[in-house]
């Protein structure tokens, strides 16, 4: 009888620790998400708006960084299939490498949901700004700068992007939009060069000022590019010249406050808005509800004339760069 009171009891505790084990473990939606460069503040606002959008939704966010490896990014979008992600979602570094790796994902069932840039084959679902008018909608504000200030004379280096192919439509939507200027002789091009990070854009920068001292135009593709060239030209005094460039930055919104360098236009896209759509969208999608195969967040410019805006995207902004 004692003997069957203990098995019995054994099997009571047995149960509860069970039941206990079961109560404890984590049961919510896990979306996996990989990008390429989580320090960087463009990177933290996107983050912010995906975290958000996961407590919203009560999901778990698997967070990873690839740090701009290609490599690092396969192995990354495998472990979330393997730790057995809903969902994920990424800002892709490469059109064709990244997408036969999330094909396997697709391949398995898990909706794959991309933000900024873009894949082949198509994924389930892409955020993204309209790159073409990304770049141009700068150039339509420099169209307008330079005809209230009556400026007849530009000599213009271009800061370019030939590898992604959001920076090569930022590219060409703004030389499409500038073409009146060139056509009429307003603006001369005088050099155009590929660069993208900090430290070598400003190498280049200042080399080309060097060699060309006539240069009174900079125009950037991207908020590292940008940044580079406001800090050569305060490096070299050279208030002269007219800077416009691609995604908005804390410290570019107070150059454009202050009168170091004439930085007169910036467009940008919202990163927090694409963070929390890709979310949500992958949480949707794995819930297997119809989601849009691809979603546009719109634009901003921000211009040196209008000082209230800018003071209300630092205030609004500051909680977004690392201490």
């Amino acid at each position: 009888m004692k003997k069957m009171l203990k098995v019995v009891l054994l099997c009571v505790v047995c149960s509860l620790t069970l039941i206990c084990a079961s109560c404890g473990k984590d049961e919510r939606m896990t979306v996996g998400s990989v990008i390429f460069e989580a320090t960087n503040e463009w990177f933290v606002e996107a983050t912010a708006g995906m975290e958000d959008a996961a407590k919203q939704l009560n999901v778990n966010l698997s967070k990873s960084d690839s740090r701009y490896d290609v490599l690092v990014e396969k192995d990354l979008i495998r472990e979330q299939i393997k730790n057995k992600a809903s969902a994920v979602v990424i800002c892709p570094l490469t059109v064709d490498e990244t997408g036969a790796a999330l094909k396997e994902a697709t391949d398995l069932g898990i909706p794959v949901v991309t933000w900024n840039s873009v894949v082949k084959p198509v994924p389930t679902s892409q955020i993204v700004v309209d790159s073409t008018v990304l770049g141009s909608a700068t150039g339509e504000y420099v169209k307008k700068y330079v005809q209230e200030k009556g400026i007849k004379n530009l000599k213009a280096a271009l800061i370019i992007d030939t590898s992604f192919s959001v920076g090569i439509e930022r590219c060409n939507g703004f030389r499409q939009s500038i073409k009146p200027l060139v056509d009429s002789g307003v603006m001369e091009i005088v050099v155009e060069t590929k660069a993208d990070m900090h430290e070598a854009t400003s190498i280049t920068i200042e080399k080309i000022l060097n060699e060309r001292p006539d240069i009174n135009f900079i125009w950037c593709w991207n908020q590292m590019t940008t940044g580079a060239a406001v800090d050569v030209l305060k490096k070299l005094g050279r208030s002269d010249v007219i800077v416009t460039g691609t995604d908005m930055s804390l410290s570019l919104a107070g150059d454009m406050l202050a009168n170091e360098v004439n930085l007169i236009a910036i467009t940008t896209q919202q990163p927090y808005q694409m963070g929390y759509e890709a979310v949500q969208t992958a949480v949707k999608a794995a819930k297997g509800e119809k989601v849009e195969q691809t979603l546009i967040i719109p634009t901003m410019t921000y211009t040196k004339d209008d000082p209230n805006a800018l003071n209300e995207y630092i205030a609004s902004h500051q909680k977004y760069v690392k201490k």
